[in-house]
Formats: structure tokens, C-alpha cells, sequence
């Protein structure tokens, strides 16, 4: 395992673990890869990167089995993935929170360490390819929480949306993705999905 420089800054490190996994028909946090559940293997790779704290957006009523770690709700049931964004932001104890979604297996600690470098403690670091904004590894600036909780209550969900329009406000910047960082944002929506990998 390649051993990291710890942060220049402290952040906070947050699973976004809250979805209904429809597609799934089972809780994406704890389909397993090495042996692990998704969730754990997400921690670890947050701790990873010399987060000094780690949140879970989650399920009322669901243990996640991660030691140390604080589990949030979302205010706002079946709102997609800013939900949690609004909840982790608002219970962050750290100016920078750097989100990941829960069903994004091939993520390494390396692309998270190069988010944080290229933020370098003065702005969020939102990752920009071919497809657009990659909004669930991302480095948020928890100043960003009024203006995420004003999209919520108007019902605009999108969080491309959210960070376009912050690019023109708040202190986030586009990280350029090239073809070879695209199959670390393959994320894990079916069992389809899964069947390569086990």
C-alpha cells in the first residue's frame, strides 16, 4: 500500500450511503469487495487520506459497522444524493468535506490524495470529464451548505446544477479528468455491475 503525505489542512471524509439501491433490490453499502462491505472499504480509504473525521449519510435505523464513524440523516426523504450532501455539510466539524459516494468500488485513496493537492486547503475540487461533473468524489467547502439547502427546498436535485453555479460563488474548482482517471467513477447501480467484479 503507497504510503501519503498527511493533509496540509483538516477535512472532514463523508460516505453518502443513504440511497434506496432500487436497482440493487439490496443496500449497496454492504455488497462486498475483498471481502469487505463497500461502506468499510470507503472509510478506510477516507482515513486513507488523512481525513480527521468520517460521517455517514445513511439509513434510519441501519448499523453500518464502521468503528468511529457518525452517521447523519437526510432532512428530506427520497431527494437524491444532495440530501446527503445537505446533511453531511451541515454536521461536518471541518471547513472541507470530501464526499464519496458509497458504490464506487474501483475509487482509490491516490485520486482522492490529488483532489485534496489540487484544493490545497483554499477551494472545493469538483472532478470534470467527458460526462460532465462527477459530483460524488468530490472536495466540498462546507460554506457551500446555505446555498445546497436553498437548492433542496426548491426541488432542484441536480448536484452538477449545485456546482455550476458555485463555480461563479464559492471557492470550488474544476479538476480536468482524463480518459485514463474515467473507470475509477464506474459505480455499482445492479447486480450486472457487480458480476465483473466478484
Amino acid at each position: 500500500m503507497p504510503e501519503f503525505p498527511p493533509p496540509i489542512f483538516p477535512f472532514t471524509g463523508a460516505i453518502l450511503a443513504g440511497g434506496r439501491s432500487s436497482r440493487m433490490g439490496r443496500d449497496k453499502a454492504f455488497l462486498t469487495i475483498d471481502g469487505q462491505p463497500l461502506v468499510t472499504c470507503q472509510a478506510a480509504r477516507l482515513r486513507e487520506a488523512g481525513c480527521a473525521e468520517v460521517i455517514i449519510s445513511g439509513r434510519a435505523g441501519t448499523d453500518y459497522g464502521v468503528a468511529g464513524a457518525r452517521v447523519v440523516h437526510d432532512s428530506v426523504r427520497d431527494a437524491g444524493p444532495l440530501a446527503g450532501l445537505v446533511a453531511v455539510l451541515a454536521a461536518a466539524r471541518h471547513p472541507w468535506v470530501l464526499v464519496l459516494a458509497v458504490d464506487l468500488p474501483r475509487l482509490d485513496a491516490a485520486f482522492l490524495h490529488r483532489l485534496l493537492a489540487f484544493g490545497g486547503g483554499r477551494a472545493g475540487v469538483a472532478p470534470h470529464g467527458p460526462r460532465g461533473f462527477e459530483p460524488l468524489a468530490a472536495l466540498y467547502p462546507r460554506a457551500l451548505l446555505p446555498e445546497a439547502e436553498a437548492a433542496l427546498r426548491r426541488g432542484e436535485l441536480a448536484l452538477s446544477s449545485l456546482i455550476e453555479n458555485a463555480l461563479r460563488r464559492a471557492p470550488l474548482r474544476p479538476l480536468a479528468l482524463g480518459a485514463e482517471d474515467l473507470p475509477l467513477f464506474a459505480n455499482w447501480n445492479s447486480p450486472d455491475d457487480v458480476k465483473p467484479s466478484l
